[in-house]
């Protein structure tokens, strides 16, 4: 059955609901121009399949790119796990998470003055539009901005009307 929702969105395998129009928006410190957000929740609607579905958008001047169906299980808080153990004291090389489907990565290194470089990398792998990829890369403090940005994602990824414990969950994965 297809569905069409109020965002346009069309998965024929699944059938959604809108969960809310909430976004987090990630912006550069040192370019606000650059950012990154994630938005457009939904859920699926059968009780026994448990994924939230959104939209990560990545813009930076002459670029807009926006990666739809991204997919995150009920169990599944990685990234905001991901930011919010990153260390704030720094850490040598690149720290990387990808999500399931491999089609977001973020890169996060430690830079000068107490700042992370984070690079969002977007690559469909179920585009009807191409073979794609896109980076941007958006810095932040190390300290109280990261912090914010983990609790943000938290609170997105644990959309109210999908069902998930993450105290719980985040358990199993550690």
């Amino acid at each position: 059955m297809t569905t069409k929702c109020p965002h346009e969105w069309l998965r024929p395998e699944t059938e959604l609901a809108c969960l809310d129009d909430a976004e987090v928006v990630v912006r550069c410190e040192q370019d606000p121009a650059v950012s990154v957000s994630f938005g457009d929740r939904h859920a699926a609607v059968h009780p026994l399949d448990r994924r939230m579905f959104f939209v990560v958008r990545a813009q930076a001047p002459g670029l807009d790119a926006r990666l739809e169906s991204v997919t995150n299980f009920v169990t599944g808080r990685g990234l905001a796990r991901f930011v919010d153990e990153l260390d704030f004291r720094g850490w040598q090389g690149e720290q990387r998470w990808v999500n399931a489907d491999r089609d977001l990565k973020v890169g996060a290194v430690y830079g000068a003055r107490g700042h992370i470089a984070l690079t969002w990398t977007l690559k469909p792998w179920r585009s009807v539009h191409g073979d794609w990829e896109v980076a941007v890369t958006t810095w932040l403090e190390a300290g109280a901005a990261k912090d914010d940005l983990a609790a943000r994602l938290h609170d997105f990824l644990t959309a109210d009307g999908f069902p998930v414990d993450y105290h719980e969950s985040a358990n199993e994965f550690h």
